[in-house]
């Protein structure tokens, strides 16, 4: 059984905000990984099911395999962004980008799927902030400049093609922070891991960090190579800084403190 990473009940006192919900009881230790999927719950409080009408789009929106959304680039004769997004996924980037007081970053765009859901919900809620997304892929970087485009979305985006620890880092030496990290830009263990151990340098107190395909049941594997995300948050994370918020989908947030 893994302990869930947290901090003192003093210090959990200063940061959380009335308005700001945790769902602890969905942790899950590694042998329940994938076992199941916790729904979308809101951490931030806002009247009705939904934000706006782009937030219920969502939870409307078509299914892939009665799993992944279909999000086009275009209302008419758009093709679908390819991308492996639960709706619970979703309606939690479009959340917390929603309700983010700072710029955002993304680290692993692929074709622009998750990037338009934060560019959307930033664009929607009227307020000065910018998202910066980073892939290596080329392609991929492409791709995505194309359907934000098509989207009317690049405007408050800047998309880079570069290493994501490479850029976390140089950040870093800039003094940039951020209030709200979405990690996708690997499933291993190392590329996510170096990534933890340098989160605190680049955010805002009390910034959220998104694990994307944390509740995946190949983390618990330990034949499989390829899958180490659950393992890298809760080694690499300094439990001292980040406190676990809760799983929604596969996704998992924590909290710098």
């Amino acid at each position: 059984m893994v302990d869930i990473p947290s901090i003192s009940s003093s210090g959990a006192t200063s940061v959380m905000k009335p308005s700001f919900k945790r769902h602890v009881e969905t942790f899950l230790p590694p042998e329940q990984l994938g076992s199941q999927i916790p729904p979308y719950r809101p951490n931030y409080a806002f009247p009705g099911p939904f934000i706006d009408t782009a937030h219920r789009r969502l939870a409307e929106t078509r299914l892939k395999d009665d799993i992944l959304i279909q999000v086009k680039n275009r209302r008419w004769l758009g093709s679908v962004i390819r991308g492996w997004l639960r709706r619970e996924d979703a309606l939690k980037l479009y959340e917390l980008s929603y309700f983010s007081p700072g710029d955002i970053l993304e680290l692993g765009s692929h074709r622009g799927l998750s990037t338009s859901i934060l560019s959307s919900a930033v664009k929607n809620a009227g307020r000065t902030k910018h998202v910066y997304t980073v892939d290596l892929n080329h392609k991929c970087v492409r791709a995505t400049k194309y359907n934000l485009r098509w989207m009317g979305l690049h405007r408050d985006v800047t998309v880079m093609r570069d290493d994501a620890i490479e850029t976390v880092k140089r950040f870093a030496t800039t003094n940039k922070r951020f209030s709200f990290i979405f990690i996708d830009h690997s499933h291993e263990y190392d590329p996510v891991y170096a990534v933890c151990r340098e989160l605190v340098n680049i955010t805002t107190y009390g910034a959220l960090c998104l694990f994307h395909d944390y509740n995946d049941m190949r983390n618990g594997d330990p034949e499989n190579i390829d899958y180490g995300v659950y393992q890298a948050v809760i080694d690499g994370l300094d439990s001292r800084r980040f406190e676990f918020v809760g799983i929604y989908g596969c996704a998992a947030l924590y909290r710098v403190t």
